[in-house]
């Protein structure tokens, strides 16, 4: 699944994220590893909630709250999107603040993406989530489930391409790197878009 779903719905987002904020190649690793771990810690909340909730209690619980999560995750990679934008072409205030606040230590930022990313349903999470429902005797086995489909996950292109992000903007000077920061940024906000329509 990471060489295949997972890279091309979590690619896009954390390259642009990743070449957009310029973390070198040590950053974009870390970066990656923040954001697998978050999905990873949701994965097993997730099979918890299963096997002691049965698949339908929590796919239900979840549909009432579904509406709302692709509307705030939506929110909250627009507004990424926006403070990689600013940081390409200069910056008020407000821009500053909010870029100091979700971009410069950003590693509650890239959590809370990790998180966003996995809690939104695809596919491949459901298939493992009714897997575990059916298979598993013990909370353990799920929690042992979601972790190793997590770890399956992780292991993905996505890592080196991570590493390789950070390369992109040592090559890059002064206005190709602000209009390099303006592409990554519109992306993440094109796709926040696209999560907020999916609630509707």
């Amino acid at each position: 699944m990471g060489s295949g779903p997972c890279l091309a719905s979590c690619g896009p987002l954390l390259l642009s994220y990743i070449v957009g904020t310029n973390k070198k190649v040590a950053g974009g690793l870390l970066t990656y590893v923040l954001f697998s771990l978050a999905r990873v810690a949701v994965y097993i909340i997730l099979a918890i909630g299963v096997f002691f909730l049965g698949r339908f209690a929590l796919e239900g619980f979840l549909a009432g709250l579904a509406r709302y999560l692709f509307i705030l995750g939506g929110a909250f990679i627009i507004l990424l999107g926006v403070l990689v934008i600013c940081g390409g072409y200069g910056e008020n205030n407000t821009c500053a603040f909010l870029k100091r606040q979700f971009l410069e230590h950003d590693k509650k930022s890239i959590v809370l993406l990790g998180v966003v990313v996995a809690i939104v349903p695809c596919a491949p999470l459901l298939a493992m989530l009714s897997y575990l429902g059916l298979v598993s005797v013990n909370w353990w086995q799920s929690v042992l489930g979601a972790l190793f489909f997590g770890i399956g996950v992780f292991i993905s292109p996505l890592l080196l391409l991570s590493g390789l992000g950070g390369l992109i903007q040592r090559w890059l000077k002064g206005r190709q790197a602000a209009i390099l920061n303006y592409i990554c940024g519109l992306v993440m906000v094109i796709l926040g878009l696209q999560l907020i329509r999916g609630a509707f």
